[in-house]
């Protein structure tokens, strides 16, 4: 896979991140503990191009959620291992509407409009961000425990794993974006292979 490509705009969020995103756990159980307050799901979003990748360990993502919400979503420690093939996608996506805008002599159109759509179990949070003028901005992330889409070729891929750890009912905090479905997500096994940079 070629350099990670960073996501648009000047925002400033991802120079903020907390320190349990992008790293490995002693443990998927204290891993999760530090991600995971909450679990539910699921919920689809549409994940745009652009996207910027920290090390091996985190992967952010612009999303829409309800068509218009933009969010960020968040592939943290063991599941940020996982995320070429949506990265690929992406990137074939993009590729494929820019050809097509050039067959038809038009300029490319914005990464907002090239949306792959996601189905996703996680956790809501939200964080501030400075913005260009320095006003403090609340964006919504979602935290991602597992993930499934289809690709351009019609075949569908599903990662990640459900925490691993029981999130007792008392810890799910209401989300004001979050549909309230709880779901009990079977582990996928993530095949051995060379760990991709």
């Amino acid at each position: 896979m070629g350099a990670p490509e960073d996501m648009d705009g000047a925002r400033t969020w991802h120079k903020h991140e907390k320190t349990v995103f992008g790293r490995l756990g002693e443990s998927p159980e204290q891993e999760d503990r530090d991600l995971f307050k909450t679990y539910g799901g699921p919920v689809e979003v549409e994940i745009v191009p652009g996207f910027h990748r920290s090390g091996r360990y985190l992967f952010l993502a612009r999303a829409f959620f309800e068509t218009d919400k933009e969010i960020v979503c968040v592939f943290s420690g063991r599941r940020a291992l996982d995320t070429g093939p949506l990265a690929r996608t992406l990137q074939a996506m993009e590729s494929v509407a820019a050809q097509r805008a050039a067959a038809q002599r038009r300029p490319p159109p914005p990464k907002d409009a090239v949306r792959l759509s996601v189905q996703i179990k996680g956790a809501w949070q939200h964080q501030y961000y400075s913005d260009d003028d320095g006003e403090e901005v609340k964006i919504f992330q979602l935290v991602v425990a597992r993930w499934g889409f289809t690709d351009l070729q019609g075949q569908a891929h599903q990662f990640g794993e459900s925490p691993a750890f029981e999130v007792r009912a008392q810890r799910r905090v209401k989300s004001r974006i979050l549909q309230h479905r709880e779901i009990d997500a079977v582990p996928r096994q993530r095949a051995v292979g060379p760990a991709e940079g």
